[in-house]
């Protein structure tokens, strides 16, 4: 076997590892929380050796890093990929069509609102950590045209916002409650497509001009 191939094997090898470790803290952290988890149970939830963890991330807390950083990357690659898109509409639908992404996101990857309820509970590095890298990007892109086109002032967006970020994720990341409570699969596209359409309705009928 040539140097090349072996080296090729390895380096598949290790991208394999460090996604089933990606993909285990992804699920425990937004699910149990930074410090109900241990190092063990990670590479327990992955299925792999016993310090591999350490040797792929360095520690928990770089494990954690770079799984809220995907997280929030996945969303951002979304966004941009839509950015031709919503160059050629008005404000209005501009923001609308916003709402509706974050809700269909919010249905494909419920981990995405879970790890921020886990984390915005307490003062924490972590909660520190998403609000200067990830989240006070999302609020940043949101809050001149929503303010300019709904006339909000500036506590008054921070309403909004946080109703948008409950309201539309809430039934997706609690969906086995839903499905006690209602019989219905939340992440059912008929039902991700009706809570859009309602959460367009709510946050933007409203102020409609």
């Amino acid at each position: 076997m040539s140097t090349n191939i072996r080296k090729r094997r390895t380096q598949e090898r290790t991208e394999i590892t460090r996604n089933k470790l990606l993909d285990a803290a992804t699920k425990l952290f937004s699910e149990q929380g930074f410090d109900g988890i241990s190092i063990r149970d990670l590479e327990k939830a992955a299925d792999v050796q016993r310090g591999l963890l350490t040797y792929h991330f360095g520690d928990k807390e770089s494990l954690w890093k770079v799984a809220a950083d995907r997280t929030f990357g996945t969303m951002n690659e979304e966004v941009n990929a839509r950015a031709d898109i919503l160059k050629d509409l008005s404000s209005y639908e501009r923001i609308a069509t916003m709402i509706r992404f974050y809700v269909r996101y919010s249905a494909r990857h419920p981990e995405f609102s879970r790890l921020l309820s886990q984390e915005g509970r307490q003062d924490s590095w972590r909660i520190r950590y998403l609000a200067e890298n990830h989240v006070s990007k999302i609020t940043r892109s949101l809050e001149s045209p929503v303010r300019k086109e709904l006339g909000l002032d500036k506590t008054e967006f921070m309403h909004w916002f946080y109703m948008l970020a409950g309201a539309a994720a809430t039934i997706f990341s609690h969906s086995p409650e839903c499905q006690l409570l209602y019989g219905v699969d939340s992440r059912e596209e008929v039902v991700v497509d009706a809570h859009a359409d309602m959460m367009v309705k709510m946050l933007m009928e409203p102020f409609k001009k």
